[in-house]
């Protein structure tokens, strides 16, 4: 029993992570960020490799914007996401909170 509830758990937090991608890419401010660093986690969906992305984001007046995004791309887009490379992000601040979506990113 235990198993089936962590399972429950697993593929609900799935569902919130990706109506908040949705949200964020429907609502946010689109911005210009460079990928500063990619790493393949241990997992595919779909046979589509979850990687984590390391994103500079430029901001006006202040310092920029680090962050790391966990996403699922295809494997014939990894070269777009190579450090140095320019990418589309939104960008949504809400409760003094920045979120940031990465355009072109797989939704599952």
């Amino acid at each position: 029993m235990p198993i089936c509830l962590l399972a429950i758990m697993v593929i609900r937090q799935s569902f919130q992570d990706n109506r908040e991608i949705k949200y964020i890419l429907k609502n946010g401010v689109p911005f210009d960020a460079t990928v500063s660093s990619i790493r393949q986690t241990d997992t595919e969906i779909n046979g589509h490799p979850e990687v984590f992305i390391g994103l500079t984001i430029p901001r006006e007046h202040a310092e920029p914007y680090r962050t790391i995004i966990k996403t699922v791309i295809y494997m014939v887009n990894i070269p777009q996401y190579q450090p140095g490379r320019k990418v589309k992000v939104k960008v949504l601040e809400t409760n003094g909170r920045i979120k940031v979506a990465l355009e072109g990113a797989q939704i599952f």
